[in-house]
């Protein structure tokens, strides 16, 4: 009976220990701070990166990570084209921007135009692919009819892929020597999933959910404001922990902005990638307190959803040899768990992924570690190509929401947040 309750004590206190070590209030609280209507989506209004950057720099110092430079800061310029406003009222309703519409984040500001509209022709558009003469005539008739025009791409029925692929960059054409102040309508079934653009096109795109086309179809309303701002200021926020051996360096990154706000419609980031930043910060406390084998460096990278530009930044201008790096860990969507983790560049460093995945057995954190090859999809790829080894780890499962206005803190699945930074932090103490 005695050696049963050891046991069961010493499973209890070993439950509770890891429980310590990872800082679920704190997760959360770092979630609701960076999705909050304040930050403005992290992004290009409101001043919402500049804020986010700033709460970081706060998080870095109460958490006791020092600065590796002078100070916490590296700043950089990039041109942006911020869209700030977007409406747009079809057979008299007001659709709502992100769910119901997005513009295309290229797109220049407009404001109703009187301009006819030109309905693309789908049915002929498909038939056209049957020979090279009847794309010729297409392209054609379509360069004619369009001129002068608002246009209505409608939303196309067919199963063949590359056809489909290349209506979706059909409005590309109309760009070309464009002078007038007109919009193109894309109707589509498609996912809407915003985006970031650095330049500014001389056309409006706006993309619409498939089912508010109709054969009687009215565009009543529309207008875009947009702003491209050839010098945005951004920053990256860079703080260190001292290891038992500080010639290496192991880097753990996250990046912290997302893509702001237009109109009223806040787009929170809760999974990509403010749970990859409070990841990042949960780990900072932890190595405060327990010594790592190599200094750890933590950077939390600015303007990644603009072309992972704070991370291709950081790159070309090291505040330290890259060859110090021994190992780079990317945090990028950390809401989820329930199945698995993802790890790009596993194939690359199988070494490393073995030992993440024999990890994982030992402590059956996760239910699987799935491999993937090299893909340029987030801040690990700039210091990847300067031949860095690298991860990029992300979780899997939960709502899926991703680059629209629901992906919120209460759409995450926290459950399995404290078994993610269990078995984050047995793999970087193992390199």
């Amino acid at each position: 009976m005695k050696t049963k309750l050891f046991v069961s004590f010493w499973l209890i206190g070993i439950l509770v220990a890891q429980a310590q070590i990872f800082d679920k209030k704190y997760f959360k609280e770092v979630l609701d701070t960076l999705t909050s209507n304040s930050m403005a989506g992290r992004g290009y209004v409101e001043q919402g990166m500049d804020k986010a950057a700033n709460y970081l720099q706060n998080e870095f110092i109460k958490n006791g990570a020092k600065p590796y430079a002078s100070n916490y800061e590296q700043k950089f310029q990039f041109p942006i084209n911020i869209i700030k406003n977007a409406r747009l009222t079809i057979n008299g309703k007001e659709l709502k921007y992100g769910t119901d519409f997005i513009v295309k984040p290229s797109s220049k500001s407009i404001v109703n135009s009187k301009l006819p509209f030109y309905v693309f022709d789908t049915k002929t558009y498909i038939e056209s692919f049957q020979s090279k003469n009847k794309t010729r005539d297409f392209v054609i008739n379509d360069t004619k009819l369009q001129q002068g025009k608002n246009i209505i791409l409608p939303p196309l029925d067919t199963k063949v892929d590359s056809i489909a692929q290349y209506y979706k960059q059909w409005a590309n054409n109309y760009e070309k020597d464009e002078t007038q102040s007109r919009a193109i309508f894309r109707f589509t079934s498609d996912k809407l999933i915003s985006s970031l653009s650095q330049r500014q096109s001389t056309i409006t795109e706006f993309v619409i959910d498939a089912k508010y086309y109709t054969n009687h179809l009215k565009i009543n309303n529309y207008s875009v404001e947009a702003e491209l701002n050839p010098n945005f200021e951004a920053k990256n926020i860079i703080g260190a922990i001292n290891g038992k051996n500080n010639d290496s360096v192991v880097v753990i990154s996250a990046h912290y902005d997302h893509l702001g706000k237009v109109s009223n419609v806040v787009f929170p980031g809760a999974s990509d990638n403010a749970s990859g930043t409070a990841m990042l910060l949960n780990l900072m406390k932890y190595y405060v307190k327990n010594q790592p084998k190599y200094k750890i460096v933590f950077m939390a990278f600015a303007a990644e959803e603009a072309g992972i530009l704070g991370a291709d930044y950081y790159v070309n201008n090291p505040l330290f040899p890259l060859s110090k790096i021994k190992f780079l860990v990317n945090l990028d969507i950390m809401g989820a768990g329930d199945q698995g983790l993802q790890v790009v560049n596993g194939s690359v460093y199988r070494k490393q992924f073995n030992r993440l995945v024999d990890l994982n057995s030992q402590n059956k954190d996760l239910k699987e570690i799935k491999i993937r090859g090299e893909s340029c999809n987030s801040d690990h790829c700039p210091f990847y190509m300067k031949g860095v080894p690298s991860f990029f780890i992300y979780t899997l499962g939960g709502k899926g929401y991703y680059h629209d206005p629901n992906d919120k803190v209460e759409n995450l699945n926290l459950d399995y947040s404290p078994k993610v930074f269990n078995l984050l932090k047995d793999f970087i103490n193992s390199l």
